[in-house]
C-alpha cells in the first residue's frame, strides 16, 4: 500500500488503471461510510471531526492518484514534473463547473478525458530508461 504513494519506477497501463480504480473504490467506501457517521454526529464537534475525516480521504485519494500517474509517465519515459499541470487542469474544470459555463466545462471535460486517456493508453517502454526496468520484468522492483 505504501507502493502507491512512491514517486519512485514504473508503472504499467493495467497497473495504473487497476490501482485508480482501487483508490477510487477504497475513497468511496470510505467517504459512504463517513457520511453515515454524519448523520449519527450528536454534537458540533463529532460533525466537525467526521468532516475533517471525510476531506481527509479526498486529499489522501488524490495524493495517491497523483503519485500513480508520476509512476506512469516514467513508465513511457516522461518526466513525473508533467504531473501537476494535469492537476491544473483538473482545479480549471472545476472552475467553470462551478461558475455554471457549461461551454467551457464540456470543453475542459473532453480535454482532460482526452489527457487521462493518453496516460493510459500510451505504451510504455519496451527497454529500461532513466526510471528505471521494465515493469513487471525480473530486473524490475517488487
Amino acid at each position: 500500500m505504501l507502493k502507491t504513494f512512491s514517486l519512485q519506477g514504473r508503472l504499467g497501463r493495467l497497473r495504473y488503471f487497476l490501482f485508480n480504480v482501487a483508490v477510487i473504490a477504497i475513497a468511496a467506501a470510505a467517504v459512504f461510510a463517513l457520511t453515515r457517521l454524519l448523520t449519527l454526529a450528536g454534537t458540533r464537534s463529532a460533525f466537525s471531526m467526521v468532516q475533517g475525516l471525510i476531506a481527509l480521504t479526498y486529499v489522501l485519494a488524490i495524493i495517491a492518484s497523483l503519485c500513480l500517474m508520476v509512476r506512469r509517465l516514467h513508465d513511457f519515459d516522461q518526466s513525473g514534473w508533467w504531473t501537476p499541470s494535469v492537476f491544473v487542469i483538473h482545479l480549471v474544470y472545476g472552475y467553470y463547473e462551478a461558475v455554471g459555463s457549461l461551454t467551457a466545462t464540456i470543453l475542459m471535460g473532453i480535454f482532460l478525458l482526452a489527457v487521462h486517456l493518453a496516460i493510459i493508453l500510451t505504451p510504455g517502454s519496451k527497454n529500461p530508461n532513466r526510471f528505471g526496468e521494465v515493469p513487471g520484468s525480473a530486473g524490475a522492483p517488487a
